[in-house]
């Protein structure tokens, strides 16, 4: 399960730093935010919680496990987006926060029903909008915070005064994570440090990155003017002043790559660096290493007893009898002749699954002992396993065999590199990788960085070669960092810093007090799998060639690469007296992506495979729903996914086929452990603010928002 402080720097870098997911065929606008007329200026005084130091009962002790930890981010920022394990970014995070922050807590006031600690009676004070043993809440201290989350001006969804107690829920339990950190004092704790230090850096690397944007790359006033006259179809009746600042950031994003390898350059020359990355050329396995690692392994490349099966099933559901009677026509059918496609076009009861490859003991008992009987090309009986009927043609069996060292050596090689790897690493951790101004690095610290990366990222940086340009991107971070600090951001980024640190303190409070209790059994899982078997199912994967027109910087240009894409279809589509022309002799012609159109057009892989890759993460979109539908051969008609037209074929597609209980059950026991994760925060959170006799004092907060109410405009 991927959850608790393990991952927090996913929860909490993509809260204060990350970006709204961007559609590849162009970036949403921005919500505007809000204004709301706030109380009076004498009210606005502090944003401190008065409370006294009483801690909270005891808590256990953190465990040691290592928390993930986040890839140096690119010091590139225009390319960081682009480069491996690159960060994206967001102009205004403090929205990002307050946003989820309401959403987490709207969500948890419709499952409990209630806020906690609710209360009728009268305040102690009439700008006191919440008590708590040790502690009490003003209107001031809620405005102070809520703009330290949101900005200057709150934000539209706090308009309610049930959304206001969910706030104020969340703030006292940051002071109650307060008093748990005063006692458990995780700053003795090197991984706490460390992510500490990530959140840090990463925070004034985003500042400084929109510096670049707004004061160090230089645009003249007659560069915008220039390029507003070159582009006046662009901006049809708009003025220059109604498009200045677009222009600008237009600009901007054109020289920021060049602007940033020049300012790293500039940096590199200024600063005392001295490299010793020959102590990343890590040995490759010797054959001898992989033999021995091959035959003390043996038994882990044993391929199981295998069936490659034609199926047809009948869920049995509540009509065990029409379900009996569907499978006996289908049986009927199937013995006269009929396909298994035949079945699935004429029975709607009917799931058919052709090719599928089944190991021993990975179905139902059974269904093993059914098949087991089958002779190579014959047609089972209807029979039932579990809650399904099934009929069976068995096309070959396979018996248990050791796969040969060919067969499994990129496995083998990976295995035994990767110790390799760590014994190299070991042996040399107290060397000096690289000083960078006095300052020390180790081998050691290096590989606990690269150890931290997603493995699809570890993958890009594998090898002597990947993990010295992972170095030299670590130098310039550093170096980047140093410079962001010198600009005095690590003050300005302070408050933003405060809220990671509570958010990492809440996520180990959760992982001991949570995370470390969750157990999934092995009952739950099989039930689980039981009740959902059809929805665990991979999506099909395609193979696709494509012709690809850009559509250019004008409405002219895009009408002339929509002219191109019709007549590249018109050739391909076959007519009355006609037939296609060859689509790798078009694509050649017309494609304007030059690696696949020197392929004819062939994308390389399965469009739904390899994660990074944007084509695989179109589920959403206009380009997977046009080539998910595109029956196997066909030629799409031009369709525009981003900023080009497309023609696509799709030339082979896997047919999705449901996983085993063993494929599904990392999938089944993480959805499992999530679920009761969140249940058991919501009841520790509960149990927690109960515990300290919260009091939320109704009439303060339905006073404050009739104010609001009345010095707002009327819409």
């Amino acid at each position: 399960m991927i959850s608790g402080w393990k991952q927090v720097l996913e929860d909490v870098r993509n809260t204060l730093l990350g970006e709204a997911p961007r559609d590849l065929a162009g970036e949403a606008d921005a919500p505007e935010a809000q204004p709301a007329t706030a109380l009076s200026e004498d009210s606005r005084s502090g944003g401190q919680v008065a409370t006294s130091a009483a801690p909270i009962d005891e808590l256990p002790t953190v465990p040691t496990e290592q928390p993930a930890l986040a890839e140096p981010s690119s010091p590139s920022p225009a390319a960081a987006a682009n480069a491996p394990g690159g960060r994206l970014s967001i102009p205004d995070s403090h929205v990002l926060i307050g946003i989820l922050l309401l959403a987490v807590g709207l969500w948890l006031a419709q499952a409990t029903g209630w806020w906690t600690g609710w209360s009728g009676s009268k305040p102690p004070a009439p700008d006191v909008i919440a008590t708590f043993e040790g502690g009490q809440l003003t209107l001031a201290d809620m405005e102070a915070h809520l703009r330290q989350l949101t900005g200057e001006a709150t934000t539209e969804p706090i308009r309610s005064p049930e959304t206001m107690a969910l706030v104020v829920e969340d703030r006292v339990m940051d002071e109650l994570v307060k008093r748990w950190a005063a006692e458990r004092k995780p700053d003795s704790d090197e991984t706490f440090r460390h992510t500490m230090q990530h959140i840090s850096e990463d925070l004034n690397l985003q500042s400084f990155e929109g510096q670049l944007h707004t004061e160090d790359i230089p645009v003249a006033e007659s560069e915008i003017r220039a390029y507003y006259d070159a582009n006046r179809e662009q901006f049809g009746e708009q003025p220059l002043d109604a498009v200045r600042a677009q222009i600008r950031a237009q600009l901007v994003a054109e020289r920021e790559q060049d602007y940033v390898d020049t300012y790293l350059a500039q940096l590199k020359d200024n600063a005392s660096i001295a490299r010793n990355f020959e102590l990343l050329d890590v040995p490759s396995p010797s054959e001898d290493e992989l033999r021995r690692y091959y035959e003390e392994h043996r038994e882990q490349f044993r391929l199981p007893r295998q069936v490659v099966v034609d199926e047809a099933q009948f869920t049995v559901g509540a009509d065990e009898a029409a379900a009996r009677q569907d499978a006996a026509d289908a049986l009927l059918k199937l013995r006269a002749g009929a396909s298994c496609a035949d079945i699935a076009s004429t029975i709607s009861g009917a799931q058919v699954f052709t090719g599928t490859l089944v190991a021993a003991g990975t179905r139902d008992p059974a269904w093993d002992a059914a098949v087991g009987v089958l002779t190579e090309g014959e047609l089972s009986d209807v029979f039932r396993a579990g809650d399904r009927l099934s009929i069976v043609h068995l096309q070959t069996r396979q018996e248990s065999r050791v796969q040969s060292l060919e067969e499994v050596r990129p496995a083998v090689q990976a295995q035994v590199a990767a110790q390799v790897a760590a014994d190299w690493f070991e042996a040399n951790a107290d060397k000096t990788l690289f000083t960078l101004k006095n300052t020390r690095y180790t081998v050691g610290e290096f590989y606990r960085e690269y150890q931290e990366l997603p493995p699809s990222v570890q993958a890009q940086y594998a090898g002597p070669a990947g993990m010295k340009a992972l170095a030299e991107r670590l130098i310039e971070r550093l170096l980047l960092v140093e410079d962001a600090n010198e600009r005095l951001l690590d003050v300005e980024n302070a408050p933003l810093v405060d809220e990671a640190r509570l958010q990492v303190l809440k996520q180990m409070l959760h992982q001991e007090e949570v995370d470390d209790k969750i157990q999934v059994t092995e009952e739950e899982i099989q039930q689980y799998y039981e009740q959902n078997q059809a929805q665990l199912s991979p999506e099909p994967q395609s193979r696709i060639r494509y012709i690809r027109i850009g559509l250019g910087n004008s409405e002219d240009e895009a009408a002339r690469a929509r002219q191109r894409a019709d007549d590249a279809y018109q050739k391909l589509k076959p007519g009355l007296f006609q037939t296609g022309a060859d689509f790798a002799e078009v694509a050649q012609e017309y494609s304007e992506d030059p690696e696949t159109a020197a392929n004819g057009g062939e994308r390389p892989g399965w469009l739904g495979g390899a994660e990074g890759d944007p084509l695989t993460q179109l589920q959403e979109h206009a380009f997977a729903d046009a080539v998910i539908s595109l029956p196997l051969g066909e030629i799409s008609p031009p369709f525009q996914f981003g900023d080009s037209f497309y023609i696509v074929q799709v030339i082979e597609r896997t047919e999705p086929q449901p996983l085993s209980l063993e494929e599904a059950r990392p999938i089944i026991e993480e959805l499992l452990s999530q679920q009761k994760h969140e249940e058991q925060v919501m009841e520790l959170q509960q149990q927690l603010l109960e515990g300290v006799n919260l009091q939320i004092y109704g009439s303060v907060l339905d006073d404050y928002f009739k104010e609001l109410a009345r010095s707002q405009p009327s819409r």
